[in-house]
């Protein structure tokens, strides 16, 4: 099923982060604003939500995935599946 299929059913936000951060390649870099744009994508509901929040979301559901490199830029990497 592709992601936008999968879109239509998404019923929170915490659902479509983690969803983004597993679609991500491990080694991918990303900002924060970069995975709030990727979730706004498949759950719109998140264009009003601070990027913090989003971050927040990330960092409890995947935190053995993903490691910050740069916390002032809020700079992450997905270091694992």
């Amino acid at each position: 099923m592709s992601l936008l299929k999968k879109a239509q059913t998404i019923k929170s936000m915490s659902e479509a982060v983690r969803m983004v951060i597993d679609k991500y390649p491990v080694g991918h870099e990303f900002h924060g604003n970069e995975l709030k744009r990727d979730v706004v994508r498949i759950y719109p509901l998140a264009r009003y939500m601070y990027v913090d929040t989003l971050q927040r979301r990330m960092r409890r559901w995947r935190r053995d995935q993903v490691q910050c490199i740069n916390k002032p830029k809020s700079l992450y990497k997905k270091v694992c599946e």
